[in-house]
């Protein structure tokens, strides 16, 4: 009997000892996707990735309305390196506009990372130490990319939560030993089908970047994604066909450059704002790439024109003070809903400011003022006011008997299809934006007049309007109207 007993505490030792050697489902998940990979230890054997292809890049937040098609770049000669040991990256590409574009319709793009160390290669092979939240961004986009995320997973300091099922996919969150956070998710097979981070976009608050992978090939060794594709919430950014990858060829030297990895990290600096007085009453607040206008009424300003981003509109803001003392600034006027046009709006919604924009506009605003902005907490975020609109679909008039603005939305350009023209008829002033954009003084005419400029000029005289002065949202200042009767090719 004594032998009995003990055979069956020796077997129960035996199946406890198992239990406790069973590997944690979070791990087992891991274990799962680098089988599917080509196994664990062909994973940290990799030193190296190269992958190249060609692209068709959306470009978010440019589209003619809020819901409609966006336009679109054309990504060739894409290259990116992957230093998988030392957590360094370099992304070279040319990409072609496929739509009128205000800047360089051909670029080459250099971007790098290396550890800490986020950096651009200028087109004269100048490189710069990239701010903060650049660092931060490519940082965690080093692990949308299966080879990167689930060979950090692999490492035992990698905190591994957050398990889940959706659907025919399992999800897990995985904290890589550099702080980066990113959600795995993979399908039945054990392949990665996506990867996901958060981030703050100033037009839209907390967004969800994804990555999915497609089109899985045999690689020295591995299976990898030959299609990437990224999103930005509901937005593609990005659809990557490869055409060649290779795992630990010659890669060269992607480490920093000594001066920019030396470079201290760029502190955020407040946007300067210059003001320029175009009439009683008008001011021009210039600065950066793009400008605004600030109208004084007899008990409140208007600023017309939000661009960028919350720092830039709180310095905007602050001029507009500085220039006028003591009125409220109540209202803000919109050219069009482009994001490089509208990145400053949840500040003003902040501020309390009635958003005049295009009627087309209003649903879309009505949803994005308001999201939530936890990633990055900016001035809505932190004390949030109900949005209040006024959308335009006829001509509309802003007066106090003495000041007025006349707001006229229009059928748009090749641009944008909501845009609208903003005429102050006591000082014969037109504020627009992206139609013409006047470049260097001593610059000839173009030979052949931009079909946008063309369309405003013809829009002015639709509309009548007695215009002297242009207030252009881009360009070198305000210019006289013959700036732009003489760029289309017309009388003033």
């Amino acid at each position: 009997m004594v032998k009995g007993v003990s055979t069956v505490v020796v077997a129960l030792g035996v199946t406890v000892a198992v239990g406790c050697a069973q590997i944690p489902p979070e791990r087992q998940l891991i274990q799962d996707a680098a089988t599917a990979l080509g196994g664990a230890d062909r994973i940290r054997a990799a030193k190296t990735l190269v992958i190249e292809g060609e692209a068709v890049a959306p470009n978010a937040g440019q589209n003619k309305m809020p819901d409609s098609e966006l336009p679109v770049w054309k990504v060739t000669e894409f290259k990116r390196i992957i230093d998988l040991a030392n957590g360094r990256t370099r992304v070279q590409q040319v990409r072609t506009a496929q739509f009128m574009f205000a800047g360089a319709t051909v670029q080459r793009l250099q971007q790098g990372l290396d550890g800490d160390v986020a950096y651009n290669v200028g087109a004269n092979g100048t490189a710069t130490r990239m701010a903060g939240p650049i660092t931060q961004e490519r940082k965690t986009d080093f692990y949308h990319h299966p080879l990167t995320i689930v060979r950090a997973a692999l490492d035992p300091a990698a905190k591994l939560s957050n398990l889940q099922s959706a659907g025919a996919e399992r999800l897990i969150d995985v904290a890589t030993n550099n702080g980066q956070t990113v959600t795995l998710a993979i399908d039945a097979a054990g392949l990665p089908t996506r990867t996901s981070s958060k981030s703050y976009n100033a037009n839209l608050g907390d967004v969800t970047l994804t990555t999915t992978f497609a089109d899985y090939q045999d690689v020295g060794g591995l299976k990898l994604p030959a299609r990437i594709t990224t999103k930005v919430d509901d937005f593609t950014t990005a659809d990557l066909r490869l055409t060649k990858q290779a795992i630990d060829g010659d890669i060269g030297d992607v480490t920093a450059p000594a001066a920019v990895a030396s470079a201290a990290v760029p502190a955020p600096a407040a946007p300067a704002v210059t003001s320029e007085q175009l009439a009683p009453g008008v001011w021009f607040l210039a600065g950066q790439s793009h400008h605004s206008v600030l109208v004084e009424f007899a008990d409140h300003l208007t600023l017309i024109e939000a661009p960028l981003s919350e720092a830039r509109t709180l310095a905007v803001i602050a001029k507009a003070r500085e220039v006028k003392p003591g009125k409220p600034l109540t209202q803000l006027v919109t050219t069009h809903h482009h994001f490089d046009h509208t990145g400053g709006l949840r500040t003003y919604v902040a501020e309390g400011a009635t958003i005049v924009t295009h009627q087309s506009n209003v649903p879309y605003f009505e949803k994005t003022v308001v999201a939530p902005a936890t990633f990055a907490p900016d001035a809505q975020a932190k004390s949030p006011k109900p949005p209040m609109f006024q959308g335009v679909s006829d001509k509309t008039v802003i007066t106090d008997g003495k000041q007025t603005i006349e707001v006229y939305p229009t059928d748009g350009d090749t641009h944008t299809k909501e845009y609208t023209l903003i005429y102050l008829p006591k000082s014969k002033i037109l504020v627009e934006g992206d139609a013409f954009s006047p470049g260097p003084a001593s610059a000839p005419p173009p030979p052949t007049p931009a079909p946008n400029a063309g369309k405003l000029y013809e829009d002015v005289q639709r509309l009548k309007l007695n215009v002297t002065t242009i207030a252009p949202i881009h360009g070198r200042g305000a210019v006289p109207f013959v700036e732009l009767a003489k760029a289309c090719g017309k009388k003033a």
